[in-house]
């Protein structure tokens, strides 16, 4: 609302309390909760879901040709993101991707053989279960073979 300041010759702004604490809210709680749902982790594109399946060519996802590689992807016909890891030369893992505590999502470590959440502290075994809380729940863990070029993930 524009008024007349005190001495009559210009003009002020003011503004409510609740349009105030509106708009400062915009720019504080992005901030505040900026890893809470989307912590801005890169995805690459899968191929699509077909009869629950995802099949990938290794040769075209240079991450998993060794131990220790790891993506996060994302497939037409599955809502959430996926991890998967190379565990070591014949092993894979492929999880849902979002932590079950505040929907961050995680991230494989080779190192500890262990998918953390870098938003609150939440670690899984790449078999989904959890190792450290606050997440009380496992994650999804998908079957995931491979014939040494293609790799195969199987949806429940």
């Amino acid at each position: 609302m524009n008024n007349k300041n005190a001495d009559g010759d210009g003009l002020r702004y003011e503004i409510s309390r609740r349009s105030f604490l509106g708009s400062t809210a915009l720019v504080v709680l992005p901030a505040l909760c900026g890893g809470c749902t989307d912590n801005g982790v890169e995805t690459v594109d899968l191929p699509a879901v077909s009869n629950r399946t995802i099949v990938l060519a290794l040769a075209e996802f240079p991450m998993l040709m060794s131990a220790g590689g790891s993506i996060i992807g994302r497939a037409s016909g599955y809502a959430n993101p996926i991890v998967i890891a190379r565990v070591d030369g014949n092993t894979f893992a492929a999880l849902d991707a979002i932590c079950t505590h505040e929907r961050c999502t995680v991230a494989y470590n080779a190192l500890n053989l262990t998918l953390d959440c870098p938003c609150h502290g939440s670690t899984y075994e790449v078999d989904g279960r959890v190792v450290t809380g606050p997440a009380v729940r496992a994650l999804t863990k998908f079957t995931a073979s491979s014939d040494g070029a293609m790799l195969t993930i199987g949806l429940p």
